[in-house]
């Protein structure tokens, strides 16, 4: 697929020469900011009683007070990303969401998600291993494959 094609379903890419590699057919997400659930979410048969989990946003902290960007330092359990970018498949597209492998070999891991309509904002929830990692803003994280 061509990075025009790659461009069309994914919007807000932060930069291209980081984000679209040559070799392969996937766009890198970054984070925009990330969150834990506060509380339970209900779900029900029929969606009259369901309730979405509420999400606490966690503030990055800079290292330096001249750091244009701050840093998320996780310890291991579940939390949600929001990325910076939004997916847009046209009609019988799909696109494959699914962790980054630098962020897995860092401890992260997400299930994947098939997505066939517009999220915006897209949001994943990811775990992180008993380690812990360190995320800049901005960082990339997972991928999307579009096919």
């Amino acid at each position: 697929m061509n990075t025009e094609t790659l461009q069309q379903v994914v919007h807000g890419i932060i930069h291209e020469g980081k984000q679209i590699p040559d070799s392969e057919d996937v766009v890198v997400l970054t984070a925009k900011r990330v969150g834990r659930l506060t509380h339970n979410g209900t779900l029900d048969f029929g969606g009259s009683e369901y309730t979405e989990a509420p999400i606490e946003w966690i503030e990055p902290k800079k290292k330096s007070d001249d750091d244009k960007y701050g840093w998320w330092m996780l310890e291991g359990g579940d939390y949600i990303v929001e990325y910076n970018e939004t997916v847009h498949p046209t009609t019988g597209m799909r696109c494959y969401l699914q962790i980054w492998e630098k962020a897995q070999r860092n401890g992260i891991s997400q299930p994947m998600q098939i997505i066939r309509e517009a999220r915006s904002p897209l949001t994943a929830a990811f775990r992180v291993g008993t380690a812990g990692v360190g995320m800049k803003e901005n960082a990339r994280v997972s991928v999307v494959a579009v096919v």
